[in-house]
């Protein structure tokens, strides 16, 4: 009975390595489960590594419509204005100009910074001197002051605060 037993065991255990001849009992279960190729868990399936070179990667290109915001300001009075998420520079410019004017009343204004797919805030100095920041969301008004500061100005106030135009995806 012993030894019915004793060559039991060895044929399963000859039978569980001629399962899988990649098996190395000195690696993990990971490692050494043939089914797990795809994933690159085995380090013996160079043939499946090889196959998955060989497939082209896809390259796909988004348009996605740029946006553009501007501000203007009247350099006699200090008022402005502003345009956000416009299709085109010049839209941005208009509507920036219009807002600023409010219906001729603070005539002329003249377009002072513009920002594409970008946001933008603008910092005043005590002396009036005006700083601009356009950057990614979140760090438009930090940079206008970072600016203002940088020049030597004295009581940096953010005048306009940050406003985005950003594509939608």
């Amino acid at each position: 009975m012993k030894k019915l037993l004793f060559v039991l065991l060895g044929l399963a255990s000859l039978n569980v390595y001629a399962a899988d001849p990649t098996y190395d009992a000195t690696r993990g279960a990971l490692q050494n489960n043939s089914a797990l190729c795809a994933y690159g868990y085995n380090p013996n399936c160079a043939s499946s590594r090889q196959h998955q070179r060989k497939q082209p990667t896809e390259i796909v290109n988004i348009d996605v419509p740029s946006k553009y915001g501007a501000w203007a300001a009247n350099p006699k009075t200090g008022i402005s204005g502003g345009a956000l998420e416009m299709d085109s520079l010049a839209a941005a410019k208009r509507q920036a100009i219009k807002t600023c004017e409010e219906g001729g009343k603070n005539k002329p204004c003249k377009v002072l910074a513009w920002v594409r797919n970008g946001c933008l805030a603008v910092a005043q100095a005590k002396d009036g001197t005006l700083f601009f920041g356009s950057t990614e969301p979140g760090l438009a008004e930090a940079e206008a002051l970072r600016k203002c500061q940088k020049h030597g100005a004295s009581q940096c106030r953010i005048i306009a605060p940050e406003g985005c135009s950003m594509p939608k995806y």
